[in-house]
């Protein structure tokens, strides 16, 4: 734990991101015996209105508040990976069923990296990725799996190189109802883009096969992000499953 002393010596930006990342671990259940020091250095950098919110905050031991304050105080927000903390996971236990993702030019890594988080929950055994999209070993993809994409084998590939060898299905509108799809026991679902969704030549060769299949939504816009869209596809897949069985989250 950084010590209040240290704390002064650095630049002003920086003595306020120490102090919340004190008051963060604090929150954690470590111990600061100089908890009142950093926070009066805190309290040295802030606004009347902050500081009045800071000091209620400290009085009632609320500490990762204090934390989300700082980030406000500077302008920056908090990412899933800055909090975790989580050890090594051995995913050699997992159980994994025929199930495998194309994902057809995801761009974003951040995307990329929740939909490897979405598959090790739900039993994926293979992921593969049109050339052109976000690499799972991007930095960004990495923590927003939260190492995932170690639990999943994966690899960039054309379409063309694994159609034909299980069937094939579409995450797309216009297609069957989530609950009426009949899912096959072994096959590949297509994840499109998240700007122009899956490609005409994916969703060719889809509708040559299994056809497409949609979830249903009453808000205006129509559409919702492929992270979340693919948690929704992988946990009716999985539950249609034979013999197959989970744990709560």
């Amino acid at each position: 734990m950084i010590r209040a002393k240290k704390i002064l010596t650095l630049k002003p930006r920086v003595q306020v991101r120490k102090c919340g990342d004190v008051f963060h671990l604090l929150s954690l259940g470590e111990d600061c015996p100089e908890k009142d020091e950093i926070f009066s250095i805190l309290l040295s950098f802030l606004d009347p209105d902050r500081r009045k919110n800071a000091e209620y905050l400290f009085e009632k031991g609320r500490f990762d508040d204090i934390y989300y304050l700082t980030l406000d105080f500077l302008g920056e927000s908090v990412a899933d990976w800055d909090l975790y903390r989580e050890g090594r996971v051995d995913f050699s236990s997992r159980t994994v069923l025929p199930h495998m993702l194309y994902l057809d030019g995801l761009r974003s890594p951040y995307n990329v990296g929740s939909v490897f988080r979405n598959a090790e929950a739900f039993g994926v055994e293979r992921i593969f990725l049109r050339p052109g999209s976000a690499s799972p070993t991007h930095d960004r993809a990495r923590r927003t799996s939260r190492d995932t994409v170690d639990a999943i084998a994966w690899s960039f590939a054309e379409l063309d190189e694994v159609r034909g060898k299980v069937p094939v299905f579409a995450l797309e509108l216009g297609g069957t109802d989530l609950a009426d799809f009949k899912f096959p026991e072994r096959g590949i679902c297509i994840l499109g883009s998240e700007e122009t969704g899956v490609s005409r030549e994916a969703l060719a060769i889809a509708d040559a096969s299994l056809g497409r299949v949609s979830i249903r939504q009453i808000g205006a816009k129509g559409s919702i992000n492929v992270a979340s869209a693919s948690a929704i596809l992988l946990y009716a897949w999985f539950s249609s499953s034979s013999g197959c069985s989970g744990k709560d989250a």
